[in-house]
């Protein structure tokens, strides 16, 4: 019975010390990562472990003695574990390092066709871009990344694009060359003859400014008419009619709502506006108003030049306001 009692009071003795031996240990900690090196974006895993400690940190936030977290970190970052106990400390770091990839710069192109015009007639401006989030043309505007458009310059003009990204911004440019067409042939000297009296500018207007037709239910332009609006544009842009100021007219025929018509007739009226300025008529002589279906006649379909017919309600008029005073 002694021997026995011998041999558990060694046995505690021998626990007890290893509990003081315990207490009195120092904590330790290690860290470590899935990958040291990624691009930014990717993610990496960091794990960690400790012994003896009452509080971990794993750069700033405590976390558990054993464990394992995903981050995305956006440039390089050490990951360091602090463990303590009482006034004890231990810590480990893990450094990642992150590639920053840079965006790809923007290309862009523009060119125009036929490159030389005589005042009057239009050409076609085209452009691509890539890698570019705003694209602008100045004289323009905002355009979509690839597109092409028919201007209508009345002096030579150089249009530049400008494409902006991520990666920086790039341009390009086409240049215009406008001439005046040639004089007409020199005519023979003939009697004089007593010249008729000149129509007044508001009768010439009315004689050109022919009405707009449009389709059923359309607010896009069909090819006659963007031909008419060719040869109405040449007349605006002559020297003495360039002060001329006008009204353009939606009118829509009878049927539907009137609330639908007045906004297809605002979008008849402002397409023949757009095709104007395209051909370079200065666009603050031009204003634009929407009747809908209130000027409405026709009671069946027919023939634009028949009236009334639906197919004369759907058009666009002009109206003179002022300007194009002759000396």
């Amino acid at each position: 019975m002694n021997r026995n009692f011998s041999q558990l009071s060694l046995l505690l003795f021998v626990l007890l010390i290893s509990v003081l031996i315990s207490a009195c240990a120092p904590p330790t900690a290690k860290v470590k990562v899935s990958r040291n090196e990624i691009k930014a974006g990717e993610p990496v895993t960091v794990s960690w472990e400790t012994k003896n400690a009452k509080s971990i940190e794993l750069n700033g936030q405590n976390v558990e003695k054993l464990g394992a977290k995903s981050f995305n970190p956006k440039d390089t970052t050490t990951y360091e574990i602090v463990a303590k106990r009482g006034k004890k400390l231990a810590r480990d770091r893990a450094l990642v390092k992150v590639e920053i990839v840079k965006p790809p710069a923007p290309t862009a192109m523009l060119s125009a066709d036929p490159s030389a015009i005589e005042r009057g007639q239009t050409t076609k401006l085209k452009w691509a871009t890539e890698n570019a989030k705003i694209i602008t043309i100045e004289g323009i505007g905002e355009v979509a990344a690839t597109g092409e458009r028919q201007v209508g310059p009345s002096v030579s003009t150089t249009y530049t694009l400008t494409g902006t990204g991520d990666g920086g911004s790039a341009n390009a440019s086409a240049r215009v060359t406008v001439t005046d067409p040639p004089p007409p042939p020199v005519v023979a000297d003939r009697p004089r003859t007593t010249k008729p009296e000149e129509p007044s500018i508001a009768d010439q207007f009315r004689n050109v400014m022919k009405p707009i037709y449009f389709d059923y239910n359309k607010s896009e332009l069909k090819k006659s008419e963007e031909d008419k609006l060719r040869r109405i544009a040449d007349w605006l842009n002559q020297d003495r009619n360039r002060t001329i100021a006008f009204r353009a007219e939606g009118n829509c025929d009878p049927r539907g709502t009137a609330e639908y018509n007045l906004g297809l007739g605002d979008r008849r009226a402002r397409t023949v506006k757009d095709f104007l300025t395209s051909l370079g008529v200065d666009p603050t002589r031009i204003e634009t108003v929407s009747y809908g279906l209130e000027k409405a006649q026709g009671t069946d379909e027919g023939s634009p030049e028949v009236v009334p017919s639906w197919a004369h309600d759907r058009r666009a008029d002009f109206i003179y306001l002022r300007g194009g005073d002759r000396p």
